[in-house]
Protein backbone atom coordinates (compact mmCIF):
# COMPACT_ATOMS: atom_id res chain seq x y z
CA UNK A 1 0.00 0.00 0.00
CA UNK A 2 1.39 3.66 -0.98
CA UNK A 3 0.18 7.01 -0.84
CA UNK A 4 1.23 8.86 -3.82
CA UNK A 5 2.35 12.13 -3.65
CA UNK A 6 3.65 15.35 -5.70
CA UNK A 7 5.95 18.50 -4.39
CA UNK A 8 3.93 21.58 -4.15
CA UNK A 9 5.45 24.92 -3.46
CA UNK A 10 4.26 27.55 -0.73
CA UNK A 11 3.31 30.89 -2.60
CA UNK A 12 2.07 32.65 0.44
CA UNK A 13 4.35 35.36 1.06
CA UNK A 14 3.36 36.29 4.23
CA UNK A 15 4.48 32.81 5.38
CA UNK A 16 7.70 31.89 7.01
CA UNK A 17 7.77 29.30 4.80
CA UNK A 18 7.39 31.03 1.58
CA UNK A 19 9.05 29.19 -1.35
CA UNK A 20 9.63 25.80 0.20
CA UNK A 21 8.53 23.17 -1.23
CA UNK A 22 5.65 20.50 0.43
CA UNK A 23 4.64 17.10 0.32
CA UNK A 24 1.20 16.80 -1.25
CA UNK A 25 -1.34 13.45 -1.18
CA UNK A 26 -2.49 12.77 -4.78
CA UNK A 27 -5.60 10.39 -4.63
CA UNK A 28 -5.86 7.73 -6.71
CA UNK A 29 -9.57 8.02 -7.79
CA UNK A 30 -12.69 7.31 -5.49
CA UNK A 31 -14.77 4.01 -4.15
CA UNK A 32 -18.17 3.67 -4.13
CA UNK A 33 -20.52 1.87 -1.18
CA UNK A 34 -21.05 -0.28 -4.37
CA UNK A 35 -17.70 -1.34 -4.92
CA UNK A 36 -17.20 -1.66 -1.26
CA UNK A 37 -19.80 -3.88 -0.98
CA UNK A 38 -19.07 -5.86 -4.20
CA UNK A 39 -15.59 -6.55 -2.38
CA UNK A 40 -16.51 -7.54 0.87
CA UNK A 41 -18.88 -10.09 -0.64
CA UNK A 42 -16.18 -11.54 -2.40
CA UNK A 43 -14.35 -11.42 0.74
CA UNK A 44 -16.98 -12.75 3.53
CA UNK A 45 -19.78 -14.62 2.91
CA UNK A 46 -22.49 -11.75 2.98
CA UNK A 47 -24.60 -10.79 0.50
CA UNK A 48 -23.84 -7.25 -1.71
CA UNK A 49 -27.23 -6.38 -0.31
CA UNK A 50 -26.48 -6.83 3.42
CA UNK A 51 -23.51 -5.46 3.07
CA UNK A 52 -25.31 -2.04 1.53
CA UNK A 53 -27.76 -2.15 3.79
CA UNK A 54 -25.66 -2.36 7.15
CA UNK A 55 -23.41 0.17 5.72
CA UNK A 56 -26.66 2.51 5.35
CA UNK A 57 -28.00 1.80 8.72
CA UNK A 58 -24.63 2.86 10.14
CA UNK A 59 -24.60 5.82 8.70
CA UNK A 60 -28.71 6.92 9.89
CA UNK A 61 -27.23 5.96 13.10
CA UNK A 62 -23.88 7.49 13.08
CA UNK A 63 -26.22 10.68 12.24
CA UNK A 64 -28.68 10.24 14.96
CA UNK A 65 -26.21 9.53 18.09
CA UNK A 66 -24.37 12.68 16.85
CA UNK A 67 -27.45 14.48 16.59
CA UNK A 68 -27.75 13.51 20.48
CA UNK A 69 -24.51 14.99 21.66
CA UNK A 70 -22.69 11.55 21.43
CA UNK A 71 -19.39 10.61 20.67
CA UNK A 72 -19.48 7.42 17.95
CA UNK A 73 -16.48 5.01 18.25
CA UNK A 74 -15.75 2.57 15.12
CA UNK A 75 -12.83 0.26 16.88
CA UNK A 76 -10.23 0.07 14.22
CA UNK A 77 -11.59 3.47 12.49
CA UNK A 78 -12.07 5.98 14.46
CA UNK A 79 -14.37 8.87 16.72
CA UNK A 80 -16.40 10.92 15.28
CA UNK A 81 -18.36 13.58 17.26
CA UNK A 82 -19.77 17.24 16.26
CA UNK A 83 -18.23 20.41 17.29
CA UNK A 84 -19.18 24.30 17.35
CA UNK A 85 -17.22 27.06 15.79
CA UNK A 86 -18.29 30.26 17.04
CA UNK A 87 -17.36 34.04 16.74
CA UNK A 88 -15.76 35.13 20.14
CA UNK A 89 -17.29 37.74 22.47
CA UNK A 90 -16.20 39.54 25.39
CA UNK A 91 -18.76 38.64 28.06
CA UNK A 92 -20.08 35.62 28.48
CA UNK A 93 -23.41 37.35 29.11
CA UNK A 94 -23.31 38.86 25.33
CA UNK A 95 -23.15 35.20 23.62
CA UNK A 96 -26.36 34.34 21.54
CA UNK A 97 -26.19 31.02 20.14
CA UNK A 98 -28.36 31.85 16.56
CA UNK A 99 -25.80 34.65 16.13
CA UNK A 100 -22.21 33.64 17.41
CA UNK A 101 -22.15 29.97 16.07
CA UNK A 102 -20.75 30.11 12.54
CA UNK A 103 -21.38 26.17 11.64
CA UNK A 104 -21.13 22.83 13.34
CA UNK A 105 -19.22 20.57 11.90
CA UNK A 106 -18.25 16.57 12.34
CA UNK A 107 -14.86 15.93 13.14
CA UNK A 108 -13.02 12.56 13.27
CA UNK A 109 -10.23 11.14 15.15
CA UNK A 110 -8.24 8.01 13.65
CA UNK A 111 -8.10 4.92 15.75
CA UNK A 112 -4.06 5.06 16.69
CA UNK A 113 -1.63 3.75 19.73
CA UNK A 114 1.25 5.25 20.64
CA UNK A 115 4.78 3.70 19.54
CA UNK A 116 8.19 4.60 20.12
CA UNK A 117 9.44 7.74 20.44
CA UNK A 118 5.86 9.00 21.50
CA UNK A 119 4.14 9.32 17.71
CA UNK A 120 0.99 8.00 16.77
CA UNK A 121 0.50 5.10 14.79
CA UNK A 122 -3.43 5.33 13.36
CA UNK A 123 -4.68 2.08 12.47
CA UNK A 124 -5.84 3.84 8.59
CA UNK A 125 -2.09 4.21 7.73
CA UNK A 126 -0.49 1.42 9.28
CA UNK A 127 2.04 -0.26 6.36
CA UNK A 128 1.45 3.00 3.75
CA UNK A 129 4.38 4.34 2.36
CA UNK A 130 5.13 6.98 0.11
CA UNK A 131 5.56 6.88 -3.50
CA UNK A 132 6.62 9.55 -6.33
CA UNK A 133 2.85 10.11 -8.01
CA UNK A 134 3.00 9.03 -11.82
CA UNK A 135 5.20 11.26 -14.14
CA UNK A 136 6.10 13.05 -11.56
CA UNK A 137 9.82 13.07 -9.75
CA UNK A 138 11.70 15.99 -8.99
Amino acid sequence: MAVHIKLIRNNIKRSSSYGKYFAKSVSQGEVTLSEIAEEACRNSGFSEGSVVGVVTELQDILKQRLKEGQTVVLPGIGRFSLRVESLGVDNPKDFNIGRHITRIVCGFLPAGRRIQGGHILYDLCDGVKAVWQKGFKP
